[in-house]
């Protein structure tokens, strides 16, 4: 069998003639119908090839940039800076590259599904479950365009010239199709894959897509049925070493139902330069925030205005463990280097080329083994879902219809007590009670799943954005460095945000589509 990492490493398959539009785009890596799909080989490299822009790590990581989590100091690779700070136009590149990477994505999809039946060599079995692999891909990629931008094109062919002017479908709908696609789905992915195969879309990846489209469309009682679907495969587990998840170490974990692949020396990326420091080589873009650090509990369980444990003196003891092993921390070791902005002469200082304006930078994503220069000294994976999110899909779901019961505080549990990890345990004792339990609930993502485009979503579909996305962005508190007048014994301001209600809730239609596709108008409210 052919491994997954193959097409990531593959230059290109043959291409045929392109359409303009990215929307209705002939995959650039198709190839030519008479002399393709013919072997088994054919086939699998064709659906391969549906993986590849999976990751988009020159945009996909700066996600996070858009959240109260993240600052981007930078407008390149990612424009993210003008998202996040509500300075965005309907030009804002990101907008454009999120849009064309799934429809590019999508094309692929389609491409595979309308010509897969051609090959011969394929048996039955075999046929189904590629399938079902592009039609799973397809999936993932229409979930994060109604996610980012609402109703959006629903395209399930390759369409003639004929049909590029096409409407945009409404939400609700694509959202259904999603679901009923991963219905059918399901039964022809397999639970797991042999050696070799590692990283394919599998029946739990389904159902957790599954869960977390009708989680995020708000219909609770069905997201926790698919979530215990795939709590009950036995497949998945919570991982005992959190930060291996992420840093190159630990890629077929169990606790990893779906991710982008990357192969070291052959397809690496440069997700250390976007993510880490000048210590380790990187410049500092993708930098975390005090928003985010405050959100990690003292070690005795409560928020830190609660917290018996927490010290403002010392504000990064005591705390909850995932915090030093997320965010660097003053004092902190990454792979063996001591990273510490309090020292003024130091690489990391800020103010110092390419360090972090905030004071901050993140551990979580620091491939364990760099080289290279910066646009290929990393192999980490991107986590697209795993375990944790399916337990805490349940959590929220039953929470949301007021289902609470004891499997509610046992799957968050499961999330809080990995074994390097071990927060208290929630109980009915300490939290009860809808309210509290969905604070409890949405704190807990939060702090699991640090630069994961969990976040974004969250704050959008909470109604929580114009509260945490709106007003200054804070970094740390400089009382270390007297020579920086304007904030010594305050925060670090990272820079001023706006958000604009509507408009904010939902990324505009870019104007490259609009320009060639008048029928997608009018666009979002508010662009």
């Amino acid at each position: 069998m052919k491994k997954l990492s193959i097409i990531l490493i593959l230059a290109g398959l043959a291409s045929v003639s392109a359409c303009k539009k990215v929307l209705d785009e002939q995959p650039q890596d198709a190839v030519s119908r008479e002399t393709f799909w013919l072997t088994e080989d054919d086939a699998i490299n064709a659906v391969n090839n549906c993986y590849r822009r999976l990751g988009d790590v020159d945009n996909r990581m700066f996600i996070s940039c858009v959240t109260d989590d993240s600052y981007a100091w930078s407008n390149w690779p990612s424009d993210a800076i003008y998202v996040g700070n509500g300075s965005a136009s309907i030009s804002t590149g990101m907008f454009d590259n999120f849009w064309s990477n799934f429809y590019k994505m999508i094309a692929s999809c389609n491409d595979v599904l309308e010509n897969i039946d051609r090959d011969k060599a394929l048996s039955e079995t075999m046929l189904a479950r590629l399938k079902g692999e592009a039609r799973f891909i397809r999936a993932y990629a229409y979930q994060q365009l109604i996610g980012l931008y609402g109703d959006v094109v629903l395209r399930t062919t390759i369409p003639p010239t004929s049909e590029f002017v096409m409407k945009r479908t409404p939400r609700a709908e694509v959202a259904a199709f999603i679901v009923k696609e991963l219905d059918e789905i399901s039964a022809d992915l397999p639970v797991t894959y042999e050696a070799g195969d590692e990283g394919r879309a599998t029946r739990g990846a389904a159902l957790a897509l599954k869960s977390r489209v009708l989680l995020y469309e708000g219909q609770y009682a069905e997201a926790a049925t698919a979530a215990q679907a795939a709590m009950t495969l036995g497949a998945y587990t919570i991982d005992p070493n959190y930060l291996s998840l992420f840093d190159g170490t630990n890629k077929n974990s169990k606790e990893i139902i779906f991710s982008a692949r990357y192969v070291k020396n052959t397809q690496p990326n440069a997700m250390a330069t976007w993510v880490g420091g000048p210590s380790l080589g990187g410049w500092s873009e993708i930098t975390p925030l005090q928003s985010l650090v405050d959100a990690y509990e003292g070690t005795d369980g409560l928020p830190i205005a609660q917290s018996a444990v927490y010290d403002p003196a010392h504000p990064f003891e005591n705390r909850d463990p995932r915090l030093k092993m997320t965010v660097v921390v003053p004092g902190v070791q990454v792979n063996g280097v001591t990273i510490d902005v309090t020292k003024l002469n130091s690489l990391d200082a800020l103010g110092k080329g390419n360090a972090s304006f905030t004071g901050y930078y993140y551990k979580k994503y620091i491939p364990r083994d760099i080289q290279g220069n910066w646009d290929n000294n990393s192999y980490s994976d991107v986590v697209l879902m795993r375990y944790a999110e399916v337990l805490l899909n349940y959590a929220e779901a039953k929470i949301e219809a007021n289902q609470i019961d004891q499997s509610v505080y046992d799957a968050i549990n499961q999330v809080r007590q990995r074994a390097d990890v071990m927060m208290p345990l929630l109980t009915t004792a300490k939290v009860s009670g809808q309210v509290a339990l969905r604070e409890a609930v949405r704190r807990e993502r939060r702090v699991e799943f640090p630069v994961e485009d969990n976040r974004l979503f969250d704050i959008r579909r909470w109604k929580i954005a114009a509260t945490v996305m709106a007003g200054p962005a804070y970094g740390i508190l400089n009382n270390f460095d007297a020579n920086r007048k304007d904030d010594y014994g305050k925060h670090v301001l990272a820079e001023q945000r706006s958000f604009q209600v509507p408009r904010d809730y939902l990324w505009p239609v870019p104007q490259r589509e609009v320009s060639l596709n008048a029928a997608v108008l009018p666009n979002n409210p508010g662009w």
